[in-house]
């Protein structure tokens, strides 16, 4: 099948990016061919894949006016009928499936807008949402709490309304083996007389960083530690809190670490939370994280918010005891919830009651 993805980047970043390369390598494995429509793309990164890169020029815009323009030139260039499939991963309106990883009107809820010029840039992303969300025939809600909340900012049929949880890449994500959690522990300097706790995060201020930093503020240095990962912190943190770079494998970093914690104020689904399981890892999140509609008991902890004297009384109820064994069913976890790419894949491509584009591609679709 010909499938294509819209994004405005083709690169490494925060989750939208790791989703895009996620889709990438899974369509690629099912033998679908595979175009990329964009405007900025890492080179080194796109070698490594062998999928076509259309590459839309625009003038050197301020960043907001660039991605706003790459929408509009896609909503009226894209030629949707050249795809068996087409995706897009931002607010275009030309595809057949809009993957919706968040609605921006709760964005603007729960983080505080203070400018005039960030209040302008949200009534322009609204209305390039609503359009999407209008026109395109299936919207792809990566938790039942974005299902939800469609509905709840915009009409919308429900009726085109999925869930579906993005996936994970199981060929990375699992259990270390005893010598590498060594090895990182080492690396990383993680004291065992220290619970330690690990913040992936790219965007600070969705992911509660300031309520971490509070509550790890509150905690003794001598029991708690916080390792974040990712963007760079302010320069005045706790004295239990590192930071460690961003890291492009964190598989080893999860399974050295005693609990992963994800304090959002909203995320539409957090591949952090599945990734840490997967590697035998308990996490700690917020109701308010997509993916805490998957997790037991077991799992982990689900916050009753993420105000700095809950984290912290949380975590000092905490101790390595009380830790799950590691490993217990998390190596499931994936398989268990059609967390994998390739299911994932599969539970696309029925998403869609597909009309055919040719002659030619209704007999490839039915041979399949």
């Amino acid at each position: 099948m010909k499938i294509a993805i819209i994004h405005n980047q083709f690169s490494r970043g925060g989750g939208m990016e790791a989703y895009m390369l996620l889709l990438v390598k899974g369509f690629l494995a099912a033998g679908d061919e595979v175009t990329i429509h964009t405007y900025e793309v890492d080179r080194q990164l796109a070698a490594q894949f062998p999928c076509a890169i259309r590459q839309i020029k625009l003038p050197p815009l301020p960043g907001h006016w660039k991605k706003y323009l790459f929408l509009q030139r896609c909503n009226v260039d894209f030629k949707r009928e050249e795809y068996d499939i087409s995706l897009s991963l931002t607010r275009t309106s030309c595809q057949d499936i809009a993957v919706c990883g968040g609605v921006h009107p709760e964005v603007v809820k729960r983080v505080s807008r203070s400018s005039l010029f960030r209040w302008f840039h949200d009534k322009i992303e609204i209305a390039f949402e609503r359009k999407m969300l209008a026109n395109v025939p299936i919207i792809m809600a990566h938790s039942k709490t974005i299902a939800r909340e469609i509905s709840n900012n915009y009409e919308v049929d429900d009726g085109k309304i999925k869930v579906l949880y993005p996936p994970i890449d199981t060929d990375r994500f699992f259990p270390s083996d005893p010598q590498t959690v060594k090895e990182t522990c080492t690396k990383l300097n993680i004291s065992p007389d220290k619970l330690t706790f690990l913040l992936p995060s790219c965007g600070h201020n969705c992911k509660g960083l300031q309520q971490l930093l509070l509550a790890f503020n509150q905690l003794d240095p001598s029991r708690f530690e916080l390792l974040v990962a990712g963007d760079r912190l302010p320069r005045k943190i706790p004295a239990n809190v590192r930071y460690i770079g961003y890291i492009n494998n964190l598989a080893p970093i999860y399974s050295a670490v005693d609990y992963t914690i994800l304090p959002s104020h909203y995320e539409a689904f957090g591949l952090v939370i599945p990734e840490s399981l997967q590697c035998g890892t308990p996490v700690i999140t917020t109701k308010e994280v997509g993916a805490a509609e998957l997790l037991s008991g077991q799992d982990g902890i689900i916050l009753d918010n993420n105000q700095p004297e809950t984290i912290a009384a949380t975590i000092r109820q905490l101790s390595r005891a009380l830790r799950p064994v590691i490993g217990h069913s998390y190596a499931n976890f994936a398989s268990k919830h059609r967390l994998t790419i390739t299911q994932h894949i599969a539970d696309i491509k029925a998403l869609y009651p597909f009309t055919p584009r040719t002659p030619l591609h209704y007999s490839a679709i039915h041979r399949e």
